[in-house]
């Protein structure tokens, strides 16, 4: 008899322990922090095309059973220009025409998308100016697109917003971004300003002076606001280890040059703009798609028409509308890959938020 024979034979090898001490199971293991971030281009009318990919993305978060507003399924909302706008809208309160649904008033989409259709005549009226002011004023006066921010934010202030929120604009004076947010302590801003400045698009309206400071349009900076918000993601949450960010543009043209295009200031004169517009974007979608703790999501279908940011035709405008509607359907699996993600992330919380009131 071999001695590991003996001693099990003397002993009856391993006995179970009583009940009372058995041994607890492994804990499973933490889930890894995730967050989720909306960003949303700058592009003046083009707004119509976010409006649309969100109204698709909320319409398939209701068809899989989430009821919630869809604001209240990101950690963050960024936005620049009319996608600061649109960002607001979401996740601030307003005049805008807001339903009832599972309990709360939420933002109507439809009604925001209305308003994208209708209101372009009352922000874009032309001057009427002659000879030589045409050249040495803004297109149009600010007084009706800070009407308007006014109307539909009223006194509402930016640390009142549902989620956290962050708005790009620009210090002229100072040749520096600013970032006007809902959770710096730093700054505290009325809505209606975080409107107004973020949409303070150069040549088409005049900057806002507010607080010290010369504020236009963060498109100037951060036409796509991903970058920044990924900035402001990361310091909101440090234990985050995975952002999935959602960024959807208005659908401009990638603008690229031949090689009679390069030459002399003629030449240049009309392709500067677009040039260092496209520029910032490539660089954008580059930084994030090779960054290891995000993964990006960005929804930036080209028009095949190409449509002014200015543009009032309600023709044109029911044309862009429609565009992208088709291209939200030529995007709808990464829309609903996105959908099902948030609607799984939403679920953690509520299971979280259940157990820790138990």
């Amino acid at each position: 008899m071999s001695i590991s024979e003996f001693f099990k034979k003397l002993f009856g090898g391993k006995k179970s322990l009583p009940p009372q001490v058995q041994e607890a199971p492994a804990p499973e293991p933490e889930r890894p922090e995730e967050r989720f971030v909306l960003c949303i281009d700058g592009g003046g009318m083009r707004g119509i095309v976010p409006v649309v990919i969100l109204q698709n993305l909320e319409k398939i978060i209701r068809e899989n059973g989430g009821e919630d507003d869809i604001a209240l399924y990101f950690d963050m909302i960024a936005g620049t220009s009319t996608g600061g706008l649109i960002t607001l809208a979401l996740s601030c309160d307003s005049s805008l025409r807001h339903t009832e649904h599972n309990g709360s008033m939420q933002i109507d989409l439809d009604g925001l998308l209305d308003n994208y259709m209708s209101l372009g005549k009352e922000i874009f009226q032309a001057r009427s100016l002659l000879g030589i002011r045409q050249f040495v004023s803004e297109k149009y006066s600010a007084t009706n697109i800070q009407n308007l921010s006014r109307r539909w934010f009223g006194a509402t202030m930016m640390d009142n917003a549902k989620v956290p929120t962050m708005i790009m604009s620009y210090d002229l004076s100072t040749g520096s971004p600013v970032i006007i947010s809902s959770y710096s302590d730093s700054e505290h801003y009325p809505v209606w300003v975080a409107a107004r400045a973020t949409s303070a698009a150069p040549t088409y309206f005049a900057p806002l002076e507010y607080g010290g400071k010369l504020l236009a349009d963060g498109g100037i900076i951060a036409n796509n606001p991903a970058l920044y918000a990924y900035m402001e993601a990361r310091k909101l949450y440090p234990e985050c280890r995975m952002f999935h960010i959602l960024s959807i543009s208005t659908g401009g043209k990638f603008h690229t040059m031949e090689k009679e295009d390069a030459r002399g200031i003629m030449s240049w004169a009309d392709q500067v703009t677009p040039l260092f517009d496209t520029a910032q974007k490539r660089t954008s979608d580059y930084v994030l798609e090779n960054m290891p703790d995000v993964e990006y999501t960005r929804i930036d279908n080209s028009l095949s028409t190409h449509f002014e940011m200015d543009e009032t035709d309600p023709v044109a405008l029911r044309m862009m509308k429609s565009e992208a509607q088709h291209n939200a359907l030529a995007r709808k699996d990464e829309l609903q890959a996105y959908a099902q993600k948030l609607l799984e992330n939403m679920e953690v919380r509520k299971n979280a938020s259940q157990a820790g009131n138990t």
